[in-house]
């Protein structure tokens, strides 16, 4: 990262903390004003993000992989980017409140403890199924975050509805259910094609880069049976209620989890030689 970049990220942690304490406050304290400030300064964060992200890869001249910090940059500004596009055009009030604390800690973790993948360029520019699987995947876990935010909403309004209260902070459940499903199918869709072209780029490339047995892939896994599950009992079998949004948190823990504590057993004598084999042909 250059220092231009690492200032850019910092200061859009702070305006991502913001965001998320002048949310609460709007809620706790029922400070009036407090949420416009708090939806500006989540829009301010989001540029700054996006900025950071393109002086990384103007000067950097790194791929986009080859750290955690970028790949989790380019998720938060997706994320966002889909949040508030949701609360404006679907009218899912406050949606914000969850998208900030959840920008934030997403990306403070690549920040406090980087992950580098050495070779990454040569890796990428030899098999290059491998950057549009990780697209895909980034895409999939924006519609999952976004379903998640979503269905966190919901289990929210469903909670003060059984005490026989409606917030009229929140939206009302069939929106916040209908934004859930929406976005975790459009999640759901990438993110499975991902995993494809990741099998394409596994069985493409020598078999020694990645162990047969790797974490990574074995824990992609669970997060799509939970979404699929979810998906089929929603849209086929049109159930509905609170059960159903627990599949998609458990989804999205689960990926979440795999994306940023999960690395791959990758074989950095096997990426050398590998990306050492071309120059060798005659």
């Amino acid at each position: 990262m250059t220092p231009a970049c690492v200032a850019c990220l910092s200061l859009t942690l702070l305006l991502y903390l913001a965001a998320a304490v002048l949310f609460a406050g709007h809620l706790l304290l029922r400070r009036t004003g407090w949420d416009r400030w708090g939806r500006r300064a989540l829009v301010a964060g989001l540029g700054l993000n996006t900025a950071g992200m393109v002086l990384h890869f103007a000067f950097a001249h790194r791929a986009p992989i080859a750290s955690l910090l970028p790949v989790i940059s380019l998720l938060v500004i997706g994320t966002l980017a889909a949040g508030l596009v949701a609360e404006r055009y679907l009218r899912i009030r406050h949606l914000g409140l969850f998208l900030a604390p959840l920008a934030f800690v997403a990306l403070l973790y690549p920040m406090l403890m980087p992950v580098r993948v050495e070779a990454a360029s040569s890796v990428l520019v030899r098999y290059p199924w491998l950057g549009l699987h990780v697209a895909l995947s980034l895409l999939g876990h924006v519609g999952f975050a976004v379903a998640f935010c979503s269905a966190v909403v919901y289990l929210l309004q469903a909670s003060q509805l059984k005490r026989g209260r409606l917030n009229r902070f929140l939206p009302p459940l069939d929106r916040s259910a209908s934004t859930a499903y929406v976005a975790a199918a459009a999640g759901f869709a990438a993110f499975t094609l991902g995993l494809l072209m990741g099998v394409v780029w596994l069985f493409g490339a020598p078999g020694e880069l990645l162990g047969k047995g790797d974490l990574k892939i074995l824990m992609s896994l669970p997060t799509w049976v939970c979404f699929a599950l979810y998906l089929y009992l929603r849209g086929v079998r049109g159930q509905h209620g609170s059960r159903l949004k627990w599949l998609v948190i458990a989804g999205f823990v689960l990926g979440a989890a795999n994306l940023m504590g999960v690395r791959h057993d990758f074989d950095a004598g096997a990426i050398d030689r590998s990306a050492a084999a071309p120059a060798l042909r005659p």
